[in-house]
């Protein structure tokens, strides 16, 4: 993180902020070290901020936070060391840095405008948008703290109806869509993961296949496990959520826990009513064959093309598979 927009960046906020916390780098060369000392501790995709965000304390969401230099040093040092680049961006000028950039995920992208969505999908960036957060921070917020007059500093109520023009735009541009909002504060708990899924059907009015594979093929592809996990095919990890009910019809399927019949985690039962499995021993816990229909469960949710009949899905507990992907200490969702 840097401590402001270029025009007012502040060494004392460095100050006030533990370094285990939050590292702050001011130059490129700060910037290229901690993201290689990053990587050097096990991270595999590191997290930059090509723009502010209007519930920040160091730069609102139009406004620049890195340079476009820095982040052309975080990327590069990055990808020569292995791993990939998320770019928080919600401002227009930021998701045009990042995307000058090269990195491989753009977290919001709020204020996309037609030419940044074709640039996006030329390049074939990952997005992770963010509809569900700032929904229900506007909806729910006074219910959990947050005064009204706090509520109107914010224009959040822009960045949601941009949200909703570019989600249409970006599935007939083949964009790779990635499910995975801001979760862990008072107004989206933990655990609560599959009502992001159904606001992007029931206010955006995304099909929900379309946004299943969100949540399943393309979050494998973006935590560099498409050619293991993802889709329900034979070799590939026996990660399994079978549902009563079948998702692609009504997604909220996913927010019933007694829905959820049986999870499967390398072919081991973890939850379920079912009786209880065979190990599948060393080596095993791969798909063998198909004899119902079935989705996979995925680090950034699940999803792929649902057969009828019931169907497995993604399981609120997915986004804790496969830390390492990840990076020490860093969650799983964009924001």
């Amino acid at each position: 993180m840097v401590s402001g927009p270029p025009e007012r960046r502040n060494p004392e906020v460095r100050k006030r902020i533990p370094s285990d916390l939050m590292r702050l780098a001011d130059t490129p060369e700060e910037m290229a070290e901690y993201v290689a000392g990053e990587i050097a501790q096990g991270a595999e995709i590191v997290k930059v901020f090509s723009s502010g965000d209007d519930t920040f304390p160091n730069g609102r969401s139009h406004e620049l936070l890195f340079t476009a230099e820095e982040l052309v040093v975080a990327t590069r040092t990055a990808h020569e060391h292995g791993a990939r680049v998320r770019a928080h961006s919600r401002g227009l000028e930021g998701i045009r840095n990042a995307i000058a950039a090269g990195v491989d995920v753009i977290d919001h992208a709020t204020y996309a405008d037609d030419a940044a969505l074709d640039a996006i999908a030329e390049r074939g960036i990952f997005v992770v948008p963010s509809l569900y957060q700032p929904h229900m921070l506007l909806t729910t917020g006074t219910e959990h703290g947050k005064t009204p007059e706090y509520l109107e500093t914010l224009e959040f109520e822009a960045e949601v109806a941009n949200t909703l023009r570019i989600l249409p735009l970006m599935v007939e541009r083949g964009i790779p869509v990635v499910a995975g909002d801001d979760f862990g504060f008072a107004w989206t708990p933990h655990g609560t993961y599959a009502k992001e899924l159904e606001l992007y059907v029931t206010m955006a009015g995304i099909p929900a296949p379309t946004v299943l594979t969100w949540a399943t093929a393309n979050g494998a592809r973006l935590a560099g496990r498409g050619d293991e996990a993802g889709t329900v095919r034979a070799g590939r990890l026996a990660d399994l959520v079978v549902t009563d009910g079948d998702p692609a019809q009504d997604i909220t399927v996913l927010s019933r826990p007694g829905a959820i019949e049986l999870v499967l985690l390398g072919g081991r039962r973890r939850r379920g009513r079912r009786g209880r499995l065979p190990d599948p021993g060393p080596g095993r816990g791969r798909v063998m064959a198909r004899t119902r229909p079935v989705l996979p469960v995925l680090p950034v949710l699940a999803s792929a093309p649902s057969p009828s009949g019931p169907t497995p899905s993604w399981w609120p507990g997915c986004c804790r598979r496969w830390p390492g992907a990840w990076g020490p200490a860093s969650p799983t969702w964009g924001g």
